[in-house]
């Protein structure tokens, strides 16, 4: 080996480690643009799909009839529209038994359970001494929304006097409040 060959060699591989650099640079580089690019193109591939649902709550809505024709709501026990002619409860005597056909009707879009009560008002107060028993019948627990097939029901209201009726309530009068209670359930 000569002397010139001892000083060349440093020299060369100085060279050669700058360019495997070089070479593990350009290398990196371009994975480092083909990732980029492979990210730009898996974007351009996208798809969406929506979907549109409308809420709406159901209606519901209780209407009465004296006579399963003529519908009222009648929704304020302080001015009660839905009023039996004075007629149906006259002349009471004892023993008597009278019993008043009455409608309601589900004009909503929900099913309705009903339930029933019957009292005497306060506001005249009755003037009996002994009020006659009164009582709601055949009501229906459920209609069906309204254009279902048991949307109407008729039931009865029954006022009955005992026959011991004391003849101190000849004369006397009350009025009677008959309240349909509903509420709203599925169908």
């Amino acid at each position: 080996m000569t002397s010139n060959d001892i000083t060349t060699a440093p020299v060369q591989t100085e060279e050669r480690k700058s360019k495997r650099r070089a070479i593990v640079a350009f290398t990196l580089a371009a994975l480092a643009v083909g990732g980029i690019g492979a990210a730009a193109t898996s974007a351009a591939w996208t798809d969406n799909v929506f979907f549109s649902a409308k809420a709406e709550a159901a209606t519901f809505n209780l209407q009465g009839s004296l006579n399963g024709t003529t519908w009222q709501e009648s929704d304020n026990s302080g001015s009660i529209q839905l009023v039996v002619p004075a007629s149906s409860l006259a002349n009471l005597l004892p023993g008597d038994t009278r019993t008043i056909n009455l409608y309601v009707k589900n004009l909503g879009t929900a099913a309705a359970s009903l339930t029933s009560s019957v009292a005497w008002a306060t506001s005249p107060a009755s003037t009996f001494t002994t009020n006659p028993t009164t009582a709601v019948e055949g009501l229906s627990a459920t209609l069906t929304p309204a254009g279902g097939a048991t949307e109407t029901d008729q039931f009865q209201l029954k006022v009955t006097t005992d026959s011991a009726w004391a003849s101190s309530n000849q004369g006397k009068s009350g009025t009677i409040i008959v309240t349909i209670a509903g509420t709203a359930v599925a169908p």
